[in-house]
C-alpha cells in the first residue's frame, strides 16, 4: 500500500529513525496483515520516499508498506487512522505492485515553501533571491559525522521564487534535487541567503519523481 501523508510542527523535530518506529508501532496497533523483514528482530517491511529534515513538516509524503494480502486502500486507511501518532496524518493510499522500483530510487526533487523572519522589505528579499540565482556557485560544508564534506550548493536548487509576505515575515518556494549524494536542503540555502538563524518554517510540499512515477491517489 503506497501512502501518502502529512506531519505538523509537533513532530517537525523527530529524526527519522524516530519517525520510522512510530510507523512500524501504529502499524502493528492497527492489526494490519503486515510483511515483516528480518530474522532476529522482525520490523514490519516499510520505505519511505524520503527522509523529511528536522525541523519541517511535510504536506504529501509518501511510504510503501508492504502487506501479506490485498487490501481496499478505505479500509486500510480507516484502520491505520486512528493508530497513528498525534501530528502525523494519513491523507491517500494506493495498492501498487510490490515489484516496483524502490521510491527512493524514483525521487529526484523536493517542493518547499519557507517562510522566514525578516523585516526586510519585499524588493529588499526579492533581490537576495535574484543573486543567488544569477551565482554559478555556493560552496558549503556539511558535517558528516566527524568529517566535514565541501559541496556546491548552487545546482541542487533548481528554482527559486518569491511568493510575498508570510506569517513570519517573507516566504519564498524553492524546488532542491533529492537524489543519493546530491541532495539540497532548504536550510542550507537559508543559511546562504543570510538567514541562517532567523526563526523559519519549512513546508515540503511534495516529493518530486522521474516521470515514470505516479503519485498515489485520494479516496
Amino acid at each position: 500500500m503506497r501512502v501518502s501523508f502529512a506531519t505538523d510542527d509537533s513532530v517537525k523535530y523527530v529524526g527519522h529513525l524516530d519517525m520510522a518506529r512510530a510507523w512500524a508501532r501504529a502499524l502493528r496497533r492497527a492489526g494490519l496483515p503486515l510483511a515483516y523483514k528480518g530474522e532476529f528482530n522482525p520490523q514490519p517491511r516499510i520505505q519511505f520516499a524520503a527522509a523529511l529534515p528536522v525541523g519541517t513538516t511535510g504536506l504529501s509524503e509518501i511510504v510503501d508498506i508492504y502487506l501479506l494480502r490485498t487490501m481496499n486502500p478505505p479500509e486500510f486507511l480507516d484502520r491505520l487512522g486512528p493508530a497513528l501518532p498525534t501530528g502525523i496524518r494519513a491523507t491517500a493510499g494506493q495498492l501498487v505492485p510490490a515489484e516496483l522500483p524502490s521510491l527512493q530510487s524514483l525521487v529526484n526533487a523536493a517542493h518547499y515553501r519557507v517562510d522566514v523572519e525578516t523585516g526586510e522589505s519585499p524588493q529588499a528579499f526579492q533581490g537576495r533571491l535574484d543573486a543567488f540565482l544569477i551565482r554559478r556557485e555556493a560552496w558549503r560544508e556539511r558535517r558528516r559525522g566527524k568529517e566535514e564534506a565541501r559541496y556546491d550548493l548552487r545546482p541542487l536548487v533548481q528554482s527559486l521564487h518569491y511568493t510575498g509576505p508570510g506569517e513570519w515575515g517573507q516566504s519564498f518556494e524553492a524546488a532542491m534535487r533529492a537524489e543519493p549524494g546530491a541532495t539540497g536542503r532548504p536550510d542550507e540555502l537559508l543559511a546562504e541567503l543570510g538567514y541562517g538563524t532567523a526563526p523559519r518554517q519549512i513546508v515540503r510540499l511534495r516529493l518530486l519523481f522521474h516521470e515514470t512515477e505516479t503519485q498515489p491517489c485520494a479516496y
